[in-house]
């Protein structure tokens, strides 16, 4: 199949979506409106078009229009005129701003359009905080709220990535704001989502041009210029001709890049048949378009095969397959060379503003979201007065946008009162602070031991100028809990904090003599804890704070091991944790350290006094596909009489795969493992994409009472086999382990551990 639509937009097609229509006849609207203009007419470019390019919409297919754009520069042809679709105003308006073809190809190339077209923040540019929102609830979807109501967005994706993107690139060559004044004039083609009629944008924003130009309907939100809704221009006029000739156009080169319909025997998928109801769209008003050709003008239609609307990483292939289409009318070409002198000045006039140039004489910040000014100022590190750095820009408004506390920024570089000014915009979000989300468990060892969990998370976030949070958790099934918390940061910087807490937690844990389970526990545990920390950076935080609780640990089923006991604890906890990882499920690199420390104090309410430490160290590194991770986890009762509350456990996939769900249990543990896997398949949809690994692991270690010494002849080795999935529910395994004895185990887990 010939795909024409990117992952994201056939989710979309699955919901319904359909693009705004065509006219009934099926010709591109004409007149067509102009944005700004009084009433629906065009106005032509001051100076006429000796050469006109008409560049159509094609998604990735529209690098072939770089191809085209070099055999022009090869044979001398200046364009007078760029009247651009979709992907086609966007190379158009590129090349119209001063930009080569060449530097378009790099561009297009080094462009890694699976995270520009989804807005999930990777997760380096997450606040250490954000992080943590994925340990647990890997469901990635939130259903969030505006009222009391559902909030149901205008389009799958806010299109931050893409934004920022479009806007840097509109830095990157202009401030100009009327479009005949580009080095070449310059048009792009959007569709009015109310009426379907073309609109032809000819001066304003740049990257506001384009990305309404591009903005596939129910993909992305629509553009506002002018209290109008605009989408992508493919669904009015996808080739826009008849548009260019109502501009004054002189001969026109046309490049058309539409994908073509499906044949019948290619029509045997629902992806498909969606594909062909979209093809009709554009197809449609693309036909009429092509009939306006005179004798005069020039068609190119590249041969591109199937390369499809989203194929971005055939770039390359495609530009090389435009180039070739146009040299296969390189003689009617010719006929629209100048001569050496008269390119030259085109030459000289063809050229985008260089970066050094844009200075900013003052950074104004035009903030309405829920945070502070000054929270969102420390967190931009444009200093004024100095040449733009657009990668320090783009890096800070990414970590700006990971927040979550904005609508979709943007950024604006522009002369005001002679000098010139970039203007950041934090809007609102368009919907209110609370959001839920859920989460899952089911895993079964097919040996009598299975269980589930389901979760919801509430969130609210930034209830205050200062970005506090308030979190509630609920949970149902083997692990029951009910939680609330409020992180409130300090400082405008949002490096210290204080973390209030207090839950219920009730689960069932099976007590195993000589590895069979002979009882069954119910553990019930209160506990509130205030803690104060500091945040290091994104990839760390320490905490110190104290914390009261209350146990009981009750016989459900089988041979009491130990009585049933109540007991109380109390004291200071120290926590310092580092989570540098790209991502928590598979992950291909970074470093995570837990470490811990308890002190409990007969004089906080305490049982009894008693100390314990923890530390759990996991650094993954990948060469190509392969990746390895070693780990290392420890904890020991330091002091004190063993209890219900400081007891570890070992047992289960990846820890001491064979065994059991925490079958074995101690006052202290060490486990070392190392585990390799191989991504095997799936397909980049940035971090949302599924893919599916094989690994397998090696484990060493024990538990241990106290007082029984620890050796090398005391520890358990085993390992495993297993295949496994990144999937929209969280991780899925299916493993096998082997154990030291003889002990096996097939384990089956989905969605995260609670």
């Amino acid at each position: 199949m010939r795909l024409r639509v990117s992952v994201s937009l056939l989710m979309l097609l699955l919901a319904g979506f359909a693009p705004a229509a065509p006219r009934a006849d099926g010709a591109a609207p004409a007149p067509a409106a102009e944005a700004g203009a009084a009433g629906p007419q065009t106005t032509p470019p001051r100076r006429p078009p000796r050469v006109t390019l008409v560049l159509s919409g094609g998604g990735a297919r529209g690098a072939a229009h770089i191809g085209v754009l070099k055999v022009l520069e090869e044979l001398h042809v200046p364009v007078d005129l760029i009247v651009g679709t979709s992907m086609g105003s966007i190379i158009g308006g590129l090349y119209a701003s001063g930009w080569s073809a060449k530097e378009i190809e790099s561009l297009l190339t080094d462009t890694d359009f699976s995270t520009v077209l989804v807005d999930r923040p990777e997760r380096d540019d997450k606040s250490f905080r954000r992080k943590q929102d994925d340990l647990q609830f890997l469901i990635p979807l939130k259903l969030r709220f505006k009222g009391l109501k559902p909030y149901i967005p205008p389009a799958a994706l806010g299109g931050q990535r893409l934004e920022l993107l479009l806007r840097t690139l509109e830095i990157d060559s202009t401030d100009e704001r009327d479009f005949d004044q580009f080095p070449i004039p310059y048009r792009a083609v959007a569709a009015d989502l109310v009426t379907g009629e073309a609109v032809v944008l000819g001066k304003g924003s740049l990257a506001a041009a384009m990305r309404a130009s591009m903005s596939v309907a129910g993909a992305f939100a629509p553009e506002v210029i002018d209290g109008r809704k605009l989408v992508d221009g493919g669904a009015a006029a996808n080739l826009p001709v008849g548009i260019a000739q109502s501009l004054g156009a002189g001969p026109i080169v046309a490049v058309d890049i539409t994908s073509p319909l499906n044949t019948e025997q290619e029509l045997g998928s629902l992806f498909s048949v969606l594909d062909q109801m979209t093809g009709f769209l554009t197809v449609g008003n693309r036909v009429e378009d092509l009939k306006r050709l005179g004798p005069g003008d020039v068609l190119i239609q590249p041969q591109l095969g199937d390369i499809g609307f989203a194929d971005f990483k055939r770039a390359a292939e495609a530009t090389g397959l435009g180039e070739a289409a146009a040299r296969a009318v390189i003689d009617r070409l010719r006929g629209f060379a100048v001569s050496e002198s008269e390119y030259a000045a085109f030459q000289a006039r063809h050229h985008r503003r260089p970066i050094e140039a844009v200075v900013p004489a003052e950074v104004r910040l035009e903030n309405t979201s829920w945070v502070s000014d000054e929270v969102v100022r420390r967190r931009i590190h444009v200093p004024a007065g100095q040449p733009l750095d657009l990668n320090l820009l783009r890096s800070d408004l990414l970590r700006l946008h990971a927040l979550e506390y904005f609508g979709t920024i943007r950024q604006n570089f522009e002369p005001a009162d002679g000098r010139g000014v970039l203007t950041l915009r934090t809007p609102l979000k368009p919907y209110g602070r609370n959001s839920l989300q859920f989460g899952l468990n089911f895993r079964d060892d097919f040996q009598g031991n299975a269980g589930y969990t389901l979760a919801v998370r509430h969130q609210a976030l930034a209830v205050n100028r200062r970005g506090g949070e308030w979190q509630n958790v609920g949970q149902l099934g083997d692990t029951t809990l009910l939680s609330t918390e409020f992180y409130q940061p300090l400082d405008v910087g949002m490096n210290w904090f204080v973390d209030p807490a207090a839950g219920i937690r009730k689960q069932s844990r099976s007590i195993f003599v000589d590895g069979e389970p002979v009882s069954e526990y119910r553990i019930s545990t209160s506990e509130e804890r205030l803690d104060a920390g500091r945040v290091l950076g994104r990839w760390g935080e320490m905490r110190l704070g104290a914390f009261h609780s209350n146990t009981t640990a009750d016989l459900r089923i089988g041979v009491p091991q130990f009585p049933d006991t109540t007991e109380k604890d109390g004291g200071l906890r120290l926590g310092f944790r580092v989570d540098t990882r790209e991502d928590v499920v598979f992950p291909q690199h970074g470093l995570e350290i837990d470490a811990g420390y308890s002190e409990s104090l007969e004089s906080f309410g305490a049982t009894s006094d008693h100390r314990v430490a923890t530390l759990r160290i996991a650094d993954p590194s990948s060469i190509g596909r392969n990746t390895f991770v070693p780990g290392l986890e420890v904890g020991t009762l330091i002091s004190g009489p063993p209890s219900v509350g400081n007891f570890f456990s070992l047992g289960g996939l990846l820890r001491l795969s064979g065994l059991g769900d925490d079958e074995l249990v101690g006052t202290r543990y060490g486990l070392a493992t190392l585990t390799y896997y191989r991504e095997l398949a799936g397909f980049s949809l940035g971090t949302l994409g599924p893919k599916l690994y094989a690994g397998m692991s090696l484990e060493g270690g024990n538990t241990y009472l106290t007082g029984e010494p620890v050796t090398l002849d005391s520890l358990r080795f085993s390992g495993s086999v297993f295949v496994g999935a990144r999937s929209p529910l969280g991780p899925v395994y299916l493993g096998y382990g082997l154990a030291e004895g003889g002990r096996r185990r097939i384990y089956l887990n989905i969605g995260a551990r609670f």
